[in-house]
């Protein structure tokens, strides 16, 4: 606990007076876009009162209730926001003081009303109307439903064709990180990263990217779909250094989908490795420098063989879920590109989720620096606590 006290102070003393962190590094975002639908499922509702469904499992027990019988939920819509990775993600980083293009679906020809809040440092190229998605939160979780239609025909020629490339080429070549977000609901996300790795970042000569990959769920993939974005993942490996990132959930599916198992089967969630066991045989596969793995309580790295595992803060009133990891990964990589040492890296990635999940929206430096506050003052008090026991 001392050594994460020490550290997260280490951390703050980096993050200087807000605005006086170094804002020369520019990363290139891409290529989804959603709006949305932030929404809490009505358990009980009188005139006075409306009870929600706290939990997930408590929520899958009304859905098996009404199996051949049919039901009704309502669902209250508690906000409309600004959704998809590639925004969240370029939304956090310009809060951050960092520049950013954002390339994705935001509304097209004229970008939906919900991008513009984006902060300004984040510049949008919008080539697509946006998903539509209803996330419907719970204190232990989040369901997500989206409508992924519109993405169908969104390949990389379709972007070729509707963009100027050589302002692309003109931003990817000024930007130290890159980050390709989504594969999972962008049917033609393989394509859309191979062309840019073949068109833009090859031919660009550097070889100095950071580059961050970030799957979302892979449930619905196949394990021969997971294998070659795996493989595409790592042929960015020459190019500079690269991180991908998942959660507990993820980093599971990857690893049944390489050892084709079907962890749906009955008795399966009792031969399921560790988070740690699978994350090193993900790695082990895969040629990149980082693999970022956060389960909802801590952060853990693997890294050139070593594996390094940082406990994290859980908020317990949390006012919003959806975008917590693409915050995560925002901490993350303003980290590297600060060069801050790993460990600050992954705990920067949790501040930065923690206080967008606490304040329910992304956080500037300040709001960091703040949630990192009161993180060392819980751990302190822990402390005194566990020496008086100690103690009687």
């Amino acid at each position: 606990m001392d050594k994460s006290v020490a550290l997260l102070s280490e951390l703050r003393e980096c993050l200087g007076e807000e605005g006086k962190l170094s804002i020369t590094k520019h990363v290139f975002v891409g290529f989804d876009g959603f709006v949305d639908k932030i929404k809490k499922a009505v358990k009980q509702k009188n005139k006075l009162d409306t009870i929600y469904y706290n939990t997930l499992n408590e929520f899958s027990e009304r859905i098996n209730a009404a199996s051949g019988k049919s039901g009704q939920v309502e669902m209250v819509t508690e906000k409309i926001k600004l959704g998809g990775n590639a925004p969240i993600l370029a939304d956090t980083l310009g809060k951050l003081g960092v520049e950013s293009i954002c390339l994705g679906s935001m509304g097209y020809p004229e970008e939906h009303e919900v991008f513009k809040q984006m902060d300004e440092r984040s510049k949008r190229i919008s080539v697509l109307n946006p998903g539509e998605s209803d996330a419907i939160e719970f204190d232990d979780g989040k369901m997500i439903f989206s409508e992924l239609s519109v993405f169908d025909k969104y390949d990389w020629e379709y972007i070729r064709n509707t963009v100027d490339l050589h302002e692309i080429r003109r931003a990817i070549g000024e930007s130290d990180l890159i980050a390709f977000v989504n594969w999972v609901n962008l049917p033609h996300a393989s394509d859309i990263w191979t062309g840019v790795l073949n068109d833009l970042i090859k031919p660009s000569g550097k070889k100095d990217f950071l580059f961050l990959f970030d799957l979302s769920d892979p449930s619905k993939k196949s394990p021969e779909e997971i294998d070659e974005v795996l493989g595409l993942m790592s042929s960015f490996f020459p190019y500079g250094k690269v991180t991908l990132g998942i959660n507990e959930n993820e980093a599971l599916k990857i690893w049944a989908a390489i050892n084709r198992v079907d962890i749906s089967k009955p008795g399966m969630k009792k031969k399921l490795p560790t988070v740690q066991e699978a994350g090193k045989l993900i790695y082990q596969v895969m040629n990149i420098d980082y693999l970022l793995v956060h389960p909802v309580d801590r952060t853990i790295l693997f890294h050139q063989g070593d594996m390094l595992e940082i406990p994290g803060r859980l908020v317990t009133e949390p006012k919003v879920l959806t975008g917590g990891g693409d915050n995560l990964n925002a901490g993350y990589c303003m980290g590297l590109m600060s060069g801050f040492s790993l460990p600050l890296c992954m705990l920067l990635g949790m501040a930065a989720s923690g206080a967008y999940i606490q304040n329910g929206k992304s956080p500037d430096v300040a709001d960091i620096k703040d949630y990192i506050s009161i993180w060392i003052d819980e751990l302190l008090k822990n402390t005194d606590k566990h020496k008086q026991m100690l103690a009687k």
